[in-house]
């Protein structure tokens, strides 16, 4: 199984016929819990097999279900014995966080796809992030990442129309842009 391979995940989704949506959609959320195959070929096989709009409506639902999901299943099976030892560790009390600050961070975090998206649900589970600001700030910041993807993969391997590929890829130089603006004024705030 090459759940690299574009074309291969196309083909499996595919087989599903009716129940296809459901498939990528639970693939979607495996993804956000373990990321064993690369939701850029997820949201590019939405957007080619169901369309732009509803290729970003899985892309963005399944990930935020299964970030959800895997916050609840750190919340209960690992707070305890792990923030005790980072604590000892490392003397920083992630449960000390401020919730505007987490909020924030949470939001970032998705839109510059830099931190994996499990440790993004670990940290904010462990560091005791009230679930509301985590559903909040991980629904805001799937949005970009969903729509883009979805998108380029649509305009990649259907459309193949230079036009729309470079105005899909300089809105998401875009976003990228003013999320690190975004983040430089946070920390620039927060020093001061």
């Amino acid at each position: 199984m090459d759940y690299n391979n574009y074309s291969y995940v196309l083909t499996c989704v595919k087989q599903f016929g009716a129940f296809a949506p459901l498939v990528l959609y639970l693939l979607f959320v495996a993804q956000a819990m373990l990321p064993v195959f690369p939701y850029v070929v997820l949201a590019a096989a939405g957007g080619f097999l169901f369309g732009f709009q509803q290729g970003v409506l899985l892309a963005w639902s399944g990930a935020l279900t299964g970030a959800s999901l895997a916050y609840w299943i750190f919340r209960w099976f690992g707070t305890g014995n792990f923030l005790n030892k980072y604590y000892t560790r490392y003397g920083y009390d992630a449960r000390k966080l401020s919730p505007g600050t987490a909020f924030w961070t949470i939001i970032i975090a998705r839109v510059i796809p830099v931190v994996p998206t499990p440790l993004i649900n670990m940290g904010a589970a462990l560091g005791r992030v009230p679930f509301p600001a985590f559903l909040l700030a991980s629904a805001l910041g799937k949005i970009p990442s969903a729509v883009l993807y979805t998108g380029l993969g649509l305009a990649l391997f259907q459309a193949r129309d230079t036009e729309t590929i470079l105005f899909i890829t300089a809105a998401g130089l875009t976003v990228l842009i003013l999320a690190r603006v975004a983040a430089k004024q946070w920390h620039r705030q927060k020093i001061n």
